[in-house]
Parts: structure tokens; sequence; C-alpha cells
């Protein structure tokens, strides 16, 4: 097709047939991000998830069934949340590419209503999932039939039965609730956390409990978030050390290979030997492997050049100081806008849910700032998964390979799915990016509330600064200073 008939086919936005055309592109594109997430997403569960082992009962096959379903369902919620934590660096990255190439046919079919309706449909799928199909998935895999039914008929109905109680209880507390907030005799402090985070407008309705539950879980999201993130920017050093090569002279490498294959001539004589139990036996082959590994990581340490040996470790130290350093002061510079009253607050621009291609609403820094936003969005993400993670309250949670049960998983998917989703919110409210929320995540009520944001803002500030002095700063300089020490030595002398 040619470049005319291209600019013929956009130029019927504006008729009946252009909005057919494109409602049709936006569900093929839709379509395709679900299959592919969906797709990426079944392959991790597949790597994780324990094997499971039927026999030709029917018990089994049933088991297998509602085994599969499972997974299956989880792959869509796990699919959701990689969609809900690439929402905001595809929304900037498509508008810089609106903003370069307006013209070209290939970026035409980029536009607002687009990408509002890609963060609408997360929003729905969001809620949708956790909701719905993750507690749909525990019940209907811990189900066992009615009193006297066995077999997947009744399976489902008492899943559906707990399901429909669940949403009827729900039902009645938001009653109950919003009875209780508007009554004259309302308890004060009840009355004064419900006025903070919820309009009286919202309160006076019967589905308030409905969306008091996603405010409740988003903002229980963003607290998780604020108290994962800190200790993941303090933590993701020494995960990071613990990937990246530390600087060794060739001297010392030689000393560890010469130890090592000391200690393998010694474990190789005594398996040769006929005075081995078997018990003994078995520690010396799996201590033999574990050397041999070793050996040939530190052959292939050897092999590289001394200046990407020695350099690698402190420049990726300093790289990701600077990374944490950036983003605090990105949200002391937020502070400052609440205090001084610059700006509104997160989703309350009315004309940038209608106008976010417009180049008003760039970077201050143009594309650069952009791709800076996208990469303080994604550490961030990656800080908060780490400080979540490596928790010692929380590291049963951590899914090992073709050994993690199904509860875990859904577990997990519920964790990853609360925080991807809260991540376009932590950035709005930390001011990350200038890219503020669009579609239905502007509905959020505390976020309309100044002081919620402010304490929000300052705690981060607060607790990111103390991990960060108390866990990184004298260890990294000690780590730099030692590192710079041993370059200078091997190049100037």
């Amino acid at each position: 097709m040619d470049d005319s008939n291209g600019s013929n086919v956009f130029e019927l936005e504006s008729t009946d047939d252009g909005e057919f055309y494109q409602a049709v592109r936006h569900s093929i594109m839709a379509m395709l991000v679900t299959v592919v997430l969906y797709m990426i997403s079944y392959v991790i569960l597949r790597r994780f998830k324990r094997p499971h082992v039927s026999n030709i009962s029917s018990e089994d096959i049933t088991e297998a069934t509602v085994y599969r379903i499972t997974v299956c369902l989880c792959s869509f919620t796990l699919s959701v949340s990689l969609a809900a934590s690439l929402l905001l660096p595809t929304s900037i990255i498509s508008r810089e590419l609106v903003r370069h190439w307006p013209s070209s046919y290939y970026i035409k079919w980029i536009n607002g209503k687009l990408i509002r309706e890609l963060w609408n449909g997360v929003f729905l799928c969001s809620n949708l999932s956790l909701f719905v199909l993750l507690p749909f998935s525990y019940f209907f895999l811990e189900s066992e039939g009615f009193t006297g039914t066995k077999g997947m008929v009744a399976r489902i109905k008492e899943t559906f039965t707990v399901l429909v109680l669940l949403s009827f209880v729900t039902f009645g507390c938001s009653l109950l609730l919003s009875k209780m907030v508007t009554s004259d005799h309302a308890p004060l402090t009840l009355t004064l956390v419900i006025s903070t985070l919820f309009s009286d407008k919202l309160v006076n309705t019967p589905w308030f409990m409905y969306s008091y539950l996603y405010s409740m879980t988003s903002l229980l999201g963003v607290a998780v978030l604020l108290v994962c993130t800190p200790l993941g920017l303090a933590r993701i050093f020494t995960v990071i050390g613990g990937i990246v090569m530390k600087p060794q002279l060739s001297t010392s490498l030689d000393e560890q290979i010469n130890t090592l294959d000391i200690e393998m001539e010694w474990i190789e004589r005594s398996i040769r030997s006929n005075g081995v139990s078997d018990e003994v036996l078995r520690a010396h082959v799996v201590r033999l492997r574990e050397i041999e590994e070793s050996v040939r990581g530190l052959k292939e340490r050897k092999a590289m050049s001394p200046w990407r040996r020695n350099t690698m470790y402190p420049l990726t130290l300093l790289l990701l100081l600077f990374i944490t350093g950036l983003s605090v002061f990105m949200v002391i510079l937020n502070v400052l806008k609440l205090l001084l009253g610059y700006g509104p607050l997160p989703g309350l621009d009315e004309s940038f849910d209608k106008e976010f291609l417009d180049s008003k609403y760039d970077s201050y820094m143009g594309s650069l700032g952009a791709f800076v936003e996208i990469g303080l969005v994604c550490y961030i993400l990656i800080a908060s998964l780490v400080g979540f993670y490596t928790n010692k309250n929380m590291r049963w949670l951590i899914p090992k390979p073709k050994d993690t049960s199904v509860t875990t998983i859904i577990i997990n998917c519920v964790v990853f799915l609360v925080m991807s989703c809260s991540l376009p919110l932590l950035s709005a409210t930390l001011g990350l990016t200038r890219f503020d929320l669009l579609g239905h995540y502007r509905t959020v009520e505390w976020l309309k509330n100044v002081n919620v944001i402010l304490v929000y803002n300052v705690s981060f500030v607060v607790l990111s600064a103390l991990c960060l002095v108390k866990k990184v700063t004298t260890a990294v300089l000690r780590e730099v200073v030692y590192s710079w020490e041993r370059v200078r030595r091997i190049v100037f002398v």
C-alpha cells in the first residue's frame, strides 16, 4: 500500500467508516497484546509450577482439570500484572513516537483514544482478576463439592456459591458502613478516615463498598510500595553485588583456582578409595560438582580484560547510586511543588486526559528526560520487588523452579498484581513522571487529598534516606575507594 492510500485510510477517522476502522484496529491491538502477554505469563508459570502427577481414575482426572484451569487463570492474572507494569513506559514511548513522526503511516494508528482504552482495559481486567478470578482460582482449587456430590460440576457449584455469599457479605458491609458514616451517631475516627479518603457523594451510594474495596486495595498497594521500595533501594546494591563480579587481581584468581584444584584432587582420591560410605560418597560427588562450577567461573573471569574485570563492579554501583539519588531528588522536588501549590494533584488535570499527546506535557529534558522517567519507573518496580522478596518474613513466597505449589503461585499473583497496578499511582503520587493518570485510574478517591499525597511523599524521602544512609552509603564508598585504588595501581604503576 502506498503512502497516499494510507493517508486516505486515516483521514476517514471523522466518518462512521473511520470510527469502525479505528475500533477494529484498537480491538486487534488489544487482542495481540493480550495473547503475547498471556503466552509469556504461561511460559513463566510453566517454569516455576510443580508438575501435577495424575492417574487414570476419575478423581485424579478432575484434579488435573482443576489444576489446569487454575494455572490458566493465574496466567491471565500475571499477563494483566505485566500489562499494568508496562502502562507508563509504553504510554511515554508512544507519546514520543507520535511527537517525532506524526505523519508516518506506521505511527498514525497510535492515538490518544487507543492509549486511553488500554489504560481502561488494564483497570477493568485488574479489578476482574483481583476480585473475581483469583478468589475463584483459590476456592476452586480448595473445593471438594458439597456433601454427597463429587466431580467437576460439584466443585464449580461450591465455588460459585462461596463467591455469591462473599458478594452478598460485601454488599451488606457497603450498606452498613454507608449508614454508619452518614448517621448522626457515627464514630468520629471512622468518619474522619472515610471523609478524608472518599467524597460524600460516593459514600451515599449503595456501591460504596466496591469503590471502597478498590481504593483501599490501591492504597494498600502504594503503602506496600512505600515500605518495600526504600528497602529495595538499599538491598538492590547487595543483590547486584552478588551478580556483578567484584574486582580481583589475576594473581588472586590463580590462587583460588589452585586451591580448588588441590581440593578436587583430594576428593577424587577419596572417591577412588574403598573405605568410603555411600553417604560420604554422595557428599563428595556434590562437592566435586560445586568445585567444577566454581573453577569454570573463575577461569571465565580470568579470561576477561583487566579493565572490564576491575571497573564493572564500581561503575555498576555508581550507576545504581546515581539512579537512586535521582529518584529521591525528584520526590523532594515534588514535595516542594506540593508545598508551594505548583501544579495539580495526580488525576485532577482534566485537560491531560484529552490532550496528553500535546507538547506542553513533554518532559523538561525532551526525549532524554522521557527515557530517564521510564528508567526510574522500571527501577522503582524492581526495587520494590527486591525489597518485598528479600524480607525474611516473605522469603517463603519466592518461586522455586519446578517446585512451586499452585497456592503459592496464586499468592504471588495477588502480590504482583497489587504492586504493578499501584505502580502508576505511585509514580503519579511521587512525581516521577510528567505523564499523569488516564482513564478510570483518575477516579481513585484518595488521590484528591493533598494531605495524603504530601505525607506519602515526605515518608518516602525519609525512609529512603534512612535506608540508604544505614545500609548503603558507607559500604558503597568503601568499595568505590578500594576499587579505585586497585585500578590506579594497575593502570598508573
